[in-house]
């Protein structure tokens, strides 16, 4: 058995099992420091409660087979701060957005924001640079669907001496006054989202969704789940996601992504609940993602005309590999691109049950080589 250490952070390690099938595997077990940690069937699994700065031993085990023993050193911790001691109760009641969002501006470098077990009401909160935001188990973030509680992201804004603009948000390729999103970063670095923990977003067709939520309604367009808007060394790992109001996972004129291990569930008839859409985004690395969807698993953009002639920027150097795709409109789908496409490849992913697009199209796709594709 041979694997490999795709991440690792003070808390967590994410494994890549090699050569050993697309998405799932034989059961083995994984060992740390010769003690059983736990037993999985699956290419990409992450391995929790480990302790900062710490040398650890990894093997795995199936049957008669042990693979070579992997010695490896979690990352550096200055402080974590639990949102509990900052007033959020997790209660389900409570509107924790300003709790949360006090413990994420007063984090220090190298440091963690914990949000341990309990159901969390929030709106919006902002990342900030050099932090790790971790979702225990059993965390979850439950979004508000009344948008007044949500602020709104101008799309554009004219500079004083109208020679230049600050976009913000968008919306389908347009730079469009759009809801901040759940988890929302502006121009940050270095940050890590992750954990055992869960995003909700609580969307139906009672609220996000209704009439197809196209519509501009309460002044912006529908809010992601994720949105990273020119953002730099970002890594989500180990969350689900579900009920998105739109977009599930948004990286925007970003750089240096990685999606790893996670989960992305939202209903088959919901509407423009993509799983992750890069638009005008340089280093995206997809791995070991589950989705199951109302709309594209994956769709690369460049942006349509006016952000593609203004800003020349394409999507380039994105690798996909080990994802599950159960349901959605198409594995990987090609979307309002003005700009081209550079270096996509397509490694080892699965799509079961019918998707109802089960090819990449339209323009671009000549820059995608499908390496070890099977769908069933």
């Amino acid at each position: 058995m041979k694997f490999k250490i795709i991440w690792k952070s003070s808390r967590a390690v994410c494994i890549e099992l090699v050569e050993e099938g697309i998405v799932y595997t034989d059961s083995y077990t994984v060992f740390i420091d010769g003690e059983p940690m736990l037993t999985s069937d699956r290419v990409v699994q992450s391995i929790y409660g480990l302790k900062p700065d710490t040398e650890y031993r990894l093997t795995l085990s199936r049957g008669d087979q042990t693979s070579e023993e992997t010695t490896f050193q979690t990352e550096p911790e200055f402080v974590t701060l639990n949102v509990r001691d900052f007033g959020a109760r997790g209660d389900d009641v409570h509107n924790d957005t300003l709790a949360i969002q006090a413990a994420i501006l007063s984090c220090p470098p190298h440091s963690r924001v914990y949000v341990p077990e309990g159901i969390y009401k929030v709106s919006s909160l902002f990342m900030k640079s050099g932090i790790i935001f971790e979702l225990g188990k059993g965390a979850v973030l439950s979004a508000y669907t009344d948008r007044s509680y949500f602020p709104i992201l101008p799309g554009l804004i004219q500079s004083y001496d109208e020679a230049s603009e600050y976009n913000l948000a968008s919306w389908e390729g347009n730079p469009l006054d759009s809801f901040a999103s759940i988890i929302t970063g502006i121009g940050v670095s270095d940050v890590t989202i992750c954990g055992e923990g869960s995003i909700e977003g609580n969307a139906t067709y009672e609220n996000w969704w209704e009439g197809e939520g196209r519509k501009k309604t309460g002044g912006a367009f529908r809010p992601r789940s994720i949105f990273l808007n020119r953002c730099k060394d970002v890594t989500i790992q180990g969350i689900s996601i579900k009920n998105s109001p739109a977009w599930t996972v948004h990286p925007y004129f970003s750089e240096n992504i990685r999606i790893l291990d996670i989960a992305l569930n939202n209903p088959k008839v919901s509407p423009n609940t993509d799983g992750i859409d890069p638009e005008s985004v340089k280093n995206l690395e997809i791995v070991g993602v589950h989705f199951s969807l109302g709309d594209d698993c994956i769709a690369i953009k460049s942006g349509k005309r006016y952000m593609g002639h203004t800003y020349v920027t394409p999507s380039e150097n994105i690798e996909i590999r080990q994802c599950h795709m159960k349901y959605g409109h198409g594995h990987m789908d090609f979307k309002e691109i003005f700009e081209t496409l550079d270096e996509i490849s397509y490694t080892g992913a699965v799509a079961v049950e019918a998707l109802s697009k089960p090819d990449a199209r339209t323009a671009g796709s000549e820059s995608v080589r499908f390496l070890e594709k099977y769908v069933h």
